[in-house]
């Protein structure tokens, strides 16, 4: 049985990692490294890093699982480019004339988010974990 639950940490950790696509090398290292050190811990110790979860969830077996959701968003700027607005403007005769009015865009706004889920077991241990999206990241790191 543990060796079944070290294969499913192994392939967890796995998919967790492809989900970090957006962090450099050192970051996955020190976010896996994270997780890693919550397995076998107790839930107040994850508490107290993490902070209170999103949502949790009691499972048959007596444990929980306990789940952090996140999400941001990064404006960005260093480029830009022009658009086109078509205006009509009008004269005192009641007639007009359309023109364009020429704007400058230059922020890019980028979307981060993160969903930790930790399965706790009935004695309050960390068994294992999971990550999903694409701005999952150290808790020092927030």
């Amino acid at each position: 049985m543990r060796d079944a639950l070290r294969c499913w940490g192994v392939g967890l950790t796995l998919l967790a990692l492809a989900g970090c696509a957006s962090m450099n090398e050192d970051e996955a290292r020190a976010f896996q490294a994270e997780m890693e050190g919550y397995v076998g811990k107790s839930v107040e110790a994850l508490i107290q890093a993490r902070g209170a979860p999103t949502a949790s969830a009691a499972l048959p077996t007596g444990g929980k699982v306990l789940e952090y959701i996140s999400s941001r968003a990064n404006v960005t700027t260093g480029y830009s480019y022009l658009t086109y607005t078509p205006v009509f403007v009008p004269n005192n005769s009641g007639g007009g004339a359309w023109t364009s009015v020429v704007t400058r865009e230059t922020n890019s706004v980028q979307t981060g988010r993160c969903r930790l889920t930790f399965q706790i077991s009935a004695d309050n241990k960390v068994l294992n974990w999971r990550a999903e999206g694409n701005d999952c990241r150290p808790a020092t790191a927030q």
